[in-house]
């Protein structure tokens, strides 16, 4: 007997929020030459409920650094042994910012030169959850005597 389906369910926004919160690398997505490109990055999510921001640092002479607009970023999780994951997908506009005392630090594991700061203003929020029994948990067997 084969393993039970995977189930999906919908995250709700309040709980992608938290799940970004947890996390400290994802994947920013930007156009380049016309194409989507996802870059992985170390982050720090900023801001409040009315005002989001997904914070990152790079070299000014990055493609991440020379691009400004529409973006997207990627945060999931996945354990194959539990067969579970989630995935959350935040959406917005990337722009440069200049004097980021205030706000947290994405401490990017390279760190020379990453001194350009860049952010994500978060418009858009969905995230999906999965499970599955565990690939190493066999099925029940029921015995029937006659």
């Amino acid at each position: 007997m084969p393993n039970e389906p995977i189930r999906r369910s919908d995250i709700p926004a309040w709980d992608c929020y938290q799940l970004l919160e947890e996390q400290r690398v994802g994947r920013l997505t930007i156009i380049e030459n016309g194409y989507p490109v996802a870059i992985p990055v170390s982050y720090r999510m900023a801001g409040d409920h009315a005002d989001r921001r997904i914070v990152v640092r790079t070299a000014p002479e990055t493609t991440l650094a020379q691009y400004e607009g529409r973006a997207s970023f990627e945060v999931d999780h996945i354990d194959e042994q539990a067969r579970t994951a989630w995935s959350v997908i935040a959406r917005g506009m990337l722009h440069k910012l200049f004097g980021g005392d205030e706000l947290p630090d994405p401490q990017p594991w390279l760190i020379d030169g990453r001194h350009q700061w860049l952010a994500i203003s978060v418009v858009a929020v969905s995230g999906r959850r999965f499970v599955g029994r565990p690939a190493d948990e066999q099925p029940g067997l029921e015995w029937r005597f006659a």
